[in-house]
């Protein structure tokens, strides 16, 4: 798993320090990358960029000039980053703020400016994985210090709202795998990769249910498996969501 999405994520991290110089208070890895079931054939290298102060406009075109994959080829997927402030990360919201926003994946790719944005509830998860499991690239503070814990009822409400969309317009591996890893959560806190979700779930389900969660596992590691049928699919993730916390 490590090698080169590390690597690639501490020049990505070079590339924001040259814009933001001491503003920069650290990169942090996290997703597949840091969780487990990381596959460069299916995974984005997801990095979030903490900064001081808000960033502004000539620093924003430069940090997306420089992070370009022209310029800085992403060895996977694709990169997605975020860049917000330290006053985001401190106090978590349903939507957090952010400075950027940046896709590289060739079917993703965008740049989108967060200044008088609404905020991105994404976010809410990438923080949860960074204070719980996000790896410094580069110089900057640990992640501890940087991300304050997250609300369960936050984490809860990001992942239900994840799967109500993932139901209806995901490939269907991600829905059943997304809708794993949110049980796991429901039941004992802890937020774990798609790939590590489906192996704690086929130990508790049964039948047909036991097989789609093991053609969705064999199709996330690019093994030959039948594509889930979306009826199958829409059932466990809301059999999934009826168990969630009121």
């Amino acid at each position: 798993m490590g090698g080169r999405p590390d690597r690639y994520a501490r020049d990505v991290a070079a590339e924001v320090a040259a814009v933001l110089g001491r503003r920069l208070v650290g990169a942090y890895l996290h997703g597949s990358a840091v969780l487990g079931g990381f596959d460069a054939r299916r995974s984005d290298v997801d990095v979030v960029v903490v900064c001081e102060t808000p960033m502004a406009e000539a620093e924003r075109s430069a940090v997306a000039e420089r992070l370009s994959d022209e310029r800085l080829p992403c060895p996977a997927r694709g990169l997605e980053l975020s860049v917000v402030t330290l006053a985001a990360t401190l106090r978590p919201a349903a939507r957090p703020a952010f400075e950027l926003h940046i896709t590289t994946a060739p079917e993703d790719r965008k740049v989108v400016d967060g200044h008088g944005h609404e905020g991105d509830p994404d976010l809410v998860l990438h923080f949860a994985v960074c204070r719980g499991a996000g790896r410094l690239v580069g110089p900057g503070r640990p992640a501890t210090e940087v991300f304050a814990p997250v609300a369960a009822d936050l984490v809860l409400a990001q992942l239900a709202a994840e799967l109500r969309w993932a139901a209806e317009h995901a490939p269907g591996e991600y829905a059943v795998l997304n809708a794993c890893r949110a049980w796991r959560f429901a039941v004992d806190g802890a937020l774990v990769s798609k790939v590590d979700g489906g192996r704690w779930a086929l130990g508790r389900v049964t039948g047909p249910d036991r097989a789609l969660v093991g053609a969705a596992l064999d199709r996330q590691r690019c093994l030959p498996a039948p594509e889930p049928e979306r009826p199958a699919v829409t059932r466990f993730v809301h059999r999934v969501l009826e168990g969630f916390p009121a």
